[in-house]
């Protein structure tokens, strides 16, 4: 009995692994909703406690020191950050993934000219204990 249940377990594996990509593609949808609909807490929303940006002069570690990083981008006048994910991959076990796209981010400059940069992305992903999946670091270009 215990074989059967095993061999179950093994072969229902891969259907499970399967479907993590597509988890992290909505993850990475209701990020960028969550984003547009709320700004600055919406982004924070979706970051792990401990997440982290390899940022020059040096790292920065945890949600709140992001929230500070990240604040001057979004007080930019009419900024706005938008992306659509294009690929994810995912660990065997499920419990880490990454996603990639392309980004675009407006904003008025000092002399209320309109910016516009089109970009990529790559956004490193974590499950979390109860299931949801949390952004331990983002880069952009």
């Amino acid at each position: 009995m215990k074989f059967i249940v095993l061999s179950l377990l093994l072969c229902a594996a891969p259907l499970l692994a399967a479907d993590v990509p597509q988890q992290l593609m909505e993850a990475d949808r209701a990020f960028d909703s969550a984003t547009l609909a709320r700004g600055l807490d919406g982004w924070m929303s979706f970051f792990a406690d401990d997440a982290r940006l390899n940022q020059r002069p040096t790292e920065i570690v945890g949600k709140a020191a992001l929230r500070e990083f990240y604040s001057g981008m979004f007080a930019r006048k009419e900024f706005s950050i938008r992306w659509q994910p294009i690929h994810a991959e995912a660990s065997m076990d499920g419990t880490l993934g990454f996603t990639y796209g392309v980004s675009q981010i407006s904003f008025r400059d000092d002399q209320g000219e309109l910016v516009k940069h089109e970009g990529r992305y790559l956004t490193v992903w974590r499950r979390q204990r109860d299931g949801s999946w949390k952004v331990t670091t983002d880069i952009g270009s």
